[in-house]
């Protein structure tokens, strides 16, 4: 373990140093309050021993100050005090501390301490590497199912959501209605910009789209290229072409310019909607359906929503 004493006294200092050098610990000294502070706000310690009576620094604010900035990692603090009342060890308590050795302090005591303190900080050890491993996890299943560009769920995100929808939509008897959007002249935008300008106009738009989804279970994915797809659980045909519009709006607001030979243009969204109700055996029907009407509203003049 990493300890820390802080006390003026050198023979303290000597005794804690020698008790934890015998127990094949590393040890470091400070001999005021604000050096032992100072250091351990910028360094990692495993236990700490901290004089309660020192005179240039308040040893409860002390002890408040390091649980503060330390926050979630957590060591052992114990008090050395030449003091034995009841009130001053309930205080020490409360700011912080977790154990208290009395001055002049016993050496076999103080070896005792540690090691119960290592048992402490074996089960630490175990739980930070268990919130690594968490955060790790997490990590890794962002990267499996989040679009790294955009920060949109994936296609594989989707296929699951849209499975799961569908079979609940089916089993309720409930509607549910899918969105696949394509970005108008997105190949003449990336030829005319660049493909670092057209990815940031990829974010802009998945921004848009995502903007405007409120509620928890509505889900808004990158499908591929510069297709994105939106799900609707329990949204009849009414309500996705209010929402279906909406985006397109949106986008359309975000004003992301695109010359033309024609003048200055806007890059806009064409979208196509189906709506379940029952009429759909699987989930590719479904798409197959939003995508034929994805294609009308090509057709038709982009910028525009078309329904199934």
């Amino acid at each position: 373990m990493k300890i820390l004493v802080i006390d003026a006294c050198k023979i303290s200092r000597t005794i804690v140093a020698e008790s934890a050098l015998v127990l094949g610990h590393e040890i470091y000294h400070a001999a005021t309050g604000r050096e032992g502070l100072a250091f351990a706000k910028e360094n990692n310690i495993d236990l700490m021993f901290m004089d309660a009576d020192m005179t240039d620094l308040n040893s409860l604010v002390a002890t408040k100050a390091i649980r503060a900035f330390k926050k979630e990692d957590w060591f052992p603090i114990i008090f050395l005090s030449n003091k034995s009342d009841t009130d001053f060890y309930t205080h020490a308590m409360l700011a912080g501390a977790d154990a208290y050795l009395q001055k002049p302090i016993n050496p076999s005591y103080l070896q005792l301490q540690i090691t119960a303190m290592e048992r402490i900080c074996l089960m630490r050890s175990r739980l930070q590497g268990h919130k690594k491993l968490i955060v790790a996890n997490e990590h890794l299943t962002k990267l499996a199912m989040f679009d790294q560009l955009t920060g949109l769920p994936n296609r594989r995100h989707f296929e699951e959501t849209l499975n799961r929808e569908f079979n609940l939509a089916k089993r309720d008897k409930a509607t549910l209605t899918i969105l696949v959007c394509d970005i108008d002249f997105f190949k003449v935008y990336n030829d005319k910009y660049g493909h670092q300008e057209g990815d940031k106009c990829l974010k802009k738009i998945a921004d848009a789209i995502d903007e405007v989804l409120t509620r928890p279970a509505d889900l808004a994915s990158r499908y591929g290229g510069e297709e994105f797809i939106v799900i609707l659980p329990r949204t009849d045909l009414a309500g996705g072409l209010k929402v279906a519009e909406k985006i397109r709006q949106s986008v359309y607001d975000k004003n992301i310019a695109l010359l033309g030979s024609k003048g200055e243009l806007r890059v806009t969204l064409s979208l196509g909607l189906a709506n379940y109700t029952g009429q759909y055996t699987n989930t590719d029907e479904l798409i197959k359906a939003a995508d034929d009407a994805l294609y009308k509203s090509k057709k038709n003049g982009r910028n525009r929503v078309e329904k199934a």
